[in-house]
């Protein structure tokens, strides 16, 4: 019998491009109506596979209004943590994930929605990495499309891993509880949930090829203003391996990792730091998937949710507010401080239309291209994540705290003038450091994520949360509720399947 995750993984999207490897030019079909012979034939097909992934990083899936590929896992994750808030419930948009409920219901879109698109993009790799090694063409460029695909099947499985699982215990190896199914070559059978040390051996394996296959490499034409971003290079590799090794607690790799990939990556600029977080040109971008002016996303667009201007139900009546305990600890010199309004006043000034609800501590970081265009290029990786990798890395080893200390002002003191090297050290630099982390990205996907890997507590108490919005308030750390429900569908599919915990 054929298993669900399989089925899914039939349906991703592969890509020819014909005369070119632009992703201007991409067309998508199903892999039922085209062969891997056709497909892999060549280089130059091989390029339009992986671009295939490329742009499944952004197109709406399955209808769903809110899901734009990964744009729709970045909100959910802020949607249930701490640092943003809701001023209603709008139209109701993410609101059940806000309250904690539609992720433990294993027949809700979220559940589903999220392992089907990871398994997709794992799906697209795993048929690039099987079978482009006797494609026609450059050895070079079969070794850069190997390793984007290794890249991307590694960050899919970490994504869901992390989402799926409990969370990565560094005190406690091997991590014997159940993590995900690995699948590792086209198949069309079910399998176990692997453990979940056993998952991320095999994610820290694939960054580990990629790194090698994508040293030296470039995208496949030279271009401008970062038009190929989208590409996962050899720094982004080893960003996402950075990532990896921080969930790990293998503090000396993250370090390490996040310190290479940074090299020579541009800290954004005060005018950049305000100016809307959508162009793929911010000089601090390092991977962003870029919408082509003829592909309009509607109303399931990150910046649909997520922006101040686009002028959907949603952004009208529940405008995005940072809390106000974190609002509190950005410096009064702090350009960031600029990203909200202080004021319903003050957001009524940035703000002008009077159809557009405004509130204090409103967000005001991403922007869409217009009022009715919901366009934005979406970053998914930047420089300053990179720093504060490799800060966090430092001052949780122990005797690093001068390094650390360094590091932190090195991104600070650009946000900051103000700013002055930091005397803290021990848990006190840690904090430190955790608090710029979650001011630098907030919005940005990392924060419930962040919350599960510290084993660290949902606590919305002493803010500006409202009850009768958010209704749930607070959770322990390590509760079931920090893991998604498997979807039913899976479940009811797949005879090995395992349920989490309810």
């Amino acid at each position: 019998m054929k298993r669900l995750f399989i089925k899914l993984i039939i349906l991703a999207m592969v890509v020819i491009v014909p005369q070119s490897c632009n992703d201007d030019y991409l067309e998508i079909y199903p892999t039922s109506a085209v062969s891997e012979a056709d497909v892999f034939s060549n280089t130059a097909n091989s390029w339009g596979a992986l671009n295939g992934i490329h742009r499944f990083m952004y197109a709406q899936f399955q209808g769903r209004q809110s899901h734009a590929g990964q744009s729709g896992f970045m909100i959910q994750h802020e949607m249930m943590a701490e640092d943003l808030v809701n001023h209603t419930t709008g139209n109701g948009w993410f609101i059940a994930l806000h309250r904690w409920t539609a992720h433990r219901n294993d027949n809700s879109w979220e559940t589903f929605l999220s392992w089907r698109f990871y398994y997709q993009i794992i799906g697209n790799a795993n048929m690039i990495i099987t079978f482009v090694d006797d494609a026609e063409g450059p050895t070079a460029d079969k070794e850069n499309i190997k390793g984007q695909a290794f890249a991307y099947r590694a960050w899919a499985y970490h994504q869901l891993v992390q989402t799926y699982a409990k969370r990565y215990d560094w005190t406690a190896i091997p991590n014997n509880q159940l993590g995900v199914p690995l699948v590792l070559e086209p198949t069309t059978e079910g399998l176990p949930r692997e453990t979940v040390e056993n998952v991320y051996a095999q994610i820290n394996a694939d960054l580990t090829q990629a790194i090698a296959l994508l040293e030296g490499k470039t995208p496949p034409v030279a271009a401008s203003a970062g038009s190929y971003k989208s590409h996962i290079t050899v720094d982004i590799a080893r960003g996402i391996k950075a990532r990896v090794a921080l969930s790990q607690g293998d503090w000396p790799t993250a370090a390490q990792l996040a310190n290479q990939a940074k090299q020579g990556k541009p800290l954004m600029s005060p005018a950049e730091l305000l100016g809307g977080f959508s162009d793929r040109g911010n000089s601090e971008f390092m991977w962003v998937s870029h919408v082509q002016e003829d592909q309009t996303t509607y109303f399931y667009s990150f910046f649909a949710y997520m922006s101040w201007n686009f002028s959907s139900t949603n952004i009208r009546q529940n405008p995005k507010k940072i809390s106000l305990a974190l609002y509190n600890q950005i410096s009064e010199t702090d350009i960031r401080k600029g990203q909200f309004a202080a004021t319903a006043e003050e957001a009524r000034e940035r703000q002008p239309a009077t159809n557009f609800s405004v509130a204090a501590q409103q967000s005001f970081k991403f922007s869409a291209t217009g009022a009715a265009d919901s366009r934005g290029d979406l970053c998914h990786m930047r420089a300053a994540e990179l720093y504060l990798i490799e800060a966090e890395a430092l001052a949780r080893q122990g005797g690093q705290d001068v390094a650390a200390r360094q590091v932190l002002y090195d991104l600070i003191s650009t946000r900051d003038p103000e700013y002055v090297l930091s005397i803290n050290s021990g848990a006190a630099l840690i904090e430190e450091i955790m608090t710029h982390r979650r001011i630098e990205l907030w919005g940005e996907g990392f924060r419930w994520l962040d919350l599960k890997r510290l084993n660290l507590p949902l606590d919305r108490n002493g803010s500006s949360h409202q009850t009768s919005v958010a209704i749930k308030m607070e959770e322990p750390a390590g509760s079931i509720l920090w893991q998604y429900l498997i979807p039913r569908e899976e479940i009811n599919a797949n005879e090995n399947m395992v349920q989490n915990d309810v």
